[in-house]
């Protein structure tokens, strides 16, 4: 089937004429815009067989003519979607399955059972205006702006959004058009279909809180090849998040997207080695600024959500300890308030766009001051993905080895260093983890993140204390001192209890020997 590239992007309706008057998009546009209505009906059956396999289908009507679509597959990264589409005018407004080709997707519609239950579930009904586009080095895209409303029964949802479908070349300059735009326009990347909104507006779920997918690389490819892979991997994690980080109180959607930024940071660090920091720099740097936006908040919600919980359990009715709770549950709204403003920020936006034109660009990454051809950097570039990690697993494995020797004597600071340590490991290992024997790898990965979860509940004894340092003093200070003793007590026991369980969790990562 054949393959749709498309850069999405949202924006809000009051935007559209600065959009259409910007001086770029004239000089781009090949065509006068054309304006058309169209109606969607999205089918499945009531248990969603459809969209379990990751399969949408549709009919539209486009004037008097109907269309029959089926969309599934591929990926979404950084807003450029990738997707098999087929589509095969119909005539008129009921499908025709017998017009289905004989593919993967299409194999989907080979039960007649599952035609049969198959029923209109949501439609959408909006105005589209298309132009052509052609950039300086002759990719050729088409720009859709659509306005309209998603309507599932009594419910609907309004949207306005640009798809810009890339006809050929690359999807560089899709990027580049949007980041050009980005200062007059507030675009928005948009991470779901209109399909994938139907089906939430339709079934009335949230957006869905994404964890790591497995990251597919295969042992053919080249260190570079397997950075990219894993990057746009991590980008996918962080940008699925973003949704219910905007829309949901939930702090596992903020949880996700730090877990996120730290794969993505991790997987710079791995391969500074291979290219060059400094080819990194723009990059990293504003992948450090949002984690800042966004640490604090996370380290205020395991505070107030499971450290200073589980005391107040133990202290019930200790009208200080309420105080304090009700205080330091003020602060982590405020960390909450700004992490959603860096995500929902032009900057974030910036940087997104960025992200997704740098891993689109033909020559990247490329060092500065490197010739493309020579130098040890390229030649680690070219490196077998599997020797490369191989190299980076037992070097790093040394380096925990290392710390657990002198275990018994590490300070809280070293403990920390271990701790990151530890986690680089972990993200590495579950990386390049396909090139392994799994069984092996699994197992090596699970004693990583239980001395991960130990070392990482050794930190929030230690973090604690520095939250409570940022308290505003209170009118009571005698109370208050009381309450933040009894929180520094508790933290001081479960530091103890946490050591002596790293040296029986220690002794079982010891065990399992490397998988390298």
């Amino acid at each position: 089937m054949p393959t749709e590239i498309e850069l999405k992007l949202r924006l809000p309706a009051d935007s559209i004429v600065r959009l259409q008057r910007h001086p770029l998009l004239k000089s781009l546009s090949t065509s006068r815009p054309v304006a058309e209505k169209i109606h969607t009906v999205y089918y499945d059956t009531s248990d969603y067989d459809l969209k379990r396999n990751n399969v949408a289908f549709r009919l539209r009507r486009i004037g008097k003519n109907w269309i029959q679509s089926i969309k599934g597959g591929g990926s979404a990264v950084a807003g450029l979607h990738q997707r098999y589409e087929w589509e095969a005018p119909v005539l008129g407004a009921q499908p025709e399955f017998k017009k289905i080709p004989n593919s993967a997707l299409g194999r989907i519609f080979d039960s007649d059972t599952l035609c049969e239950q198959l029923r209109p579930l949501f439609t959408t009904e909006f105005k589209r205006s298309t132009r052509s586009l052609r950039f300086m080095d002759n990719t050729e895209a088409e720009l859709c702006l659509d306005q309209g409303k998603i309507v599932a029964g009594n419910v609907s949802m309004p949207f306005c959004e640009i798809e810009l479908e890339l006809k050929s070349g690359s999807p560089l300059p899709l990027f580049q058009l949007a980041l050009d735009l980005l200062p007059a326009v507030p675009l928005r990347l948009e991470s779901v279909s209109k399909a994938e909104r139907g089906y939430r507006l339709a079934s009335g779920d949230k957006p869905p809180m994404v964890k790591a997918a497995q990251v597919s690389i295969v042992t053919e490819m080249s260190s570079g090849e397997a950075f990219q892979v894993i990057v746009r991997n991590c980008l996918d994690h962080l940008h699925s998040n973003e949704a219910g980080m905007l829309e949901c109180g939930d702090i596992e959607y903020l949880h996700q997207m730090r877990v996120a930024l730290r794969r993505v940071r991790s997987a710079f660090s791995i391969f500074s080695k291979a290219f060059s920091k400094s080819a990194f720099v723009p990059v990293t740097q504003e992948l450090k600024w949002l984690s800042g936006q966004l640490g604090p908040a996370r380290d205020w919600d395991v505070f107030v959500t499971e450290t200073l919980a589980d005391i107040c359990t133990q202290f019930p009715g200790h009208a200080e300890m309420m105080v304090l709770q009700e205080k330091c549950e003020q602060i982590r709204r405020h960390h909450n308030d700004v992490a959603r403003k860096a995500i929902g920020s032009t900057r974030y936006t910036e940087m997104m766009l960025r992200l997704g034109a740098w891993l689109n660009a033909e020559s990247w990454p490329v060092p500065p001051g490197l010739p493309v051809s020579t130098g040890l950097l390229e030649v680690r570039a070219k490196m077998p993905a599997k020797e490369f990690s191989t190299g980076l697993l037992a070097h790093r494995h040394k380096q925990l080895k290392k710390y657990g020797r002198k275990l018994k004597n590490l300070s809280p600071r070293a403990l920390h260093s271990m701790r990151i340590v530890a986690k680089k490991q972990r993200y590495a290992a579950e990386f390049f983890a396909a090139l392994y024997p799994h069984g092996k790898t699994k197992r090596y990965i699970k004693s990583l993140a239980e001395l991960q979860d130990v070392l990482g509940g050794m930190n929030d004894t230690v973090v604690a204390g520095q939250l409570l340092s940022e308290l505003p003093a209170g009118e009571n200070r005698s109370g208050e001192h009381e309450a933040i003793g009894i929180v520094l007590g508790w933290a001081a026991s479960v530091a103890l209890a946490e050591k002596t369980k790293l040296n029986r969790t220690w002794a079982g990562f010891e065990r399992n020997s490397p998988f390298w």
